[in-house]
């Protein structure tokens, strides 16, 4: 195998997939409204109800559409590389790393056979929650609203929920260890492990979602 192999890949859904990203400005945000006291009275702690629009700032997205973030591919690629020996006891979990590039901050992101602009989803900040999880059946997913313990409280917790969905990207591999056929077993215990909130392989919660099915295809 040559280094430096080019790499298409395509992951397919076989649980639903949740979306919980880490935005720090859009947290901070957050904190700005429920600190305001014009809000005071509408503001209900440890509920992402409060306000209706706390569900959007965990989504993914490039500022034009929603994604995925080949951080999270990586993730997944790290733990389904310490499932292969590379020798004696040594595994591929450091191989994925070093040796693995997925071209590009993110990859793009299927919803319901489409791809989801985000001008079509701030059209419903302004909406009540009822409203706005009735709107984002229309443009191809649901609003997952579900109790979740944190320490002694039970909060609740509301994510982006798409039951059909796909992933793509590409990437390049830089060292030989990595053939084709690894880099095919890697990926397919990756999608055992899932992506996203409340995945099999979640350390503090995991759950059944965001599985997958991989196809690769080497490219030129």
């Amino acid at each position: 195998m040559n280094v430096n192999m080019n790499v298409d890949f395509e992951l397919t859904g076989t649980m639903p997939i949740l979306f919980h990203a880490d935005d720090v400005e859009a947290g901070d945000e957050l904190v700005s409204w429920r600190r305001n006291p014009e809000n005071k009275n509408l503001s209900v702690a440890g509920d992402d109800r409060s306000p209706a629009w706390t569900w959007q700032t965990y989504l993914y997205t490039d500022g034009e559409s929603l994604c995925w973030p080949a951080q999270n591919i990586m993730i997944g690629l790290r733990t389904g590389g310490a499932q292969f020996i590379l020798k004696k006891q040594k595994t591929f979990k450091e191989a994925t790393q070093s040796g693995l590039l997925i071209t590009g901050e993110f990859c793009e992101f299927e919803g319901n056979g489409k791809q989801i602009k985000m001008e079509s989803i701030k059209k419903l900040r302004d909406l009540p929650f009822r409203a706005q999880a009735e709107a984002a059946k229309d443009l191809g997913f649901r609003l997952f609203v579900k109790r979740a313990k944190i320490g002694t409280a039970k909060h609740v917790r509301v994510r982006a929920r798409f039951e059909k969905w796909k992933v793509r990207g590409s990437l390049q591999v830089l060292v030989p260890e990595i053939t084709f056929e690894i880099l095919e077993g890697i990926f397919a215990y990756a999608g055992r492990a899932g992506q996203g909130d409340w995945r099999p392989s979640s350390p503090k919660s995991p759950g059944p979602f965001g599985m997958f099915e991989a196809k690769l295809k080497k490219s030129k």
